[in-house]
């Protein structure tokens, strides 16, 4: 098996990676191109940079990531022996449910609020945007009750 801080540098890289490709690729030629030919290497690079998308998977690795650190620290406060291997699995993949969750309501308020929230973004409104849903994202894996308190300070959660 592969030891967690391993997989948990793993993961932080693979943030920074895709936060990297959504950023720096602008998919609207590649979108406008795919819809005439289709090219497999195309599509999973709009998947990977379109910005729907790419905070989704932003939001995945950011709540994988905060379970992780997690995880990582509670070993070191408690000891690894008295942690047991199938709850903290399920509390790893928990974290990135959360990610996943958070993504979804923060999309279904997009959509709501906004017609085609993302028919025309700035790199600095991607920036703010990624920043936040990955910060949130992060915290419903590291501390799922502290984002459950933040939430319910805001009115409509």
């Amino acid at each position: 098996m592969i030891p967690k801080y391993l997989l948990t540098f793993a993961c932080l890289i693979l943030w920074l990676l895709t936060f990297s490709v959504g950023a720096f690729i602008d998919t609207n030629p590649l979108r406008a191109n795919l819809a005439q030919q289709f090219n497999f290497s195309d599509f999973l690079l709009i998947v990977s940079a379109w910005i729907p998308t790419n905070l989704g998977i932003l939001s995945i690795l950011a709540g994988l990531s905060g379970a992780l650190i997690r995880s990582l620290l509670r070993s070191l406060e408690v000891g690894v022996e008295q942690i047991r291997p199938q709850k903290e699995g399920s509390r790893i993949l928990g974290g990135g449910v959360a990610g996943l969750i958070f993504y979804l309501s923060l999309m279904a308020g997009a959509f709501l609020l906004m017609d085609e929230p993302f028919e025309t973004t700035t790199k600095q409104q991607y920036f703010r945007v990624a920043g936040v849903v990955s910060f949130m994202a992060f915290l419903a894996g590291f501390r799922p009750d502290l984002l459950r308190r933040i939430l319910d300070k805001l009115p409509g959660f």
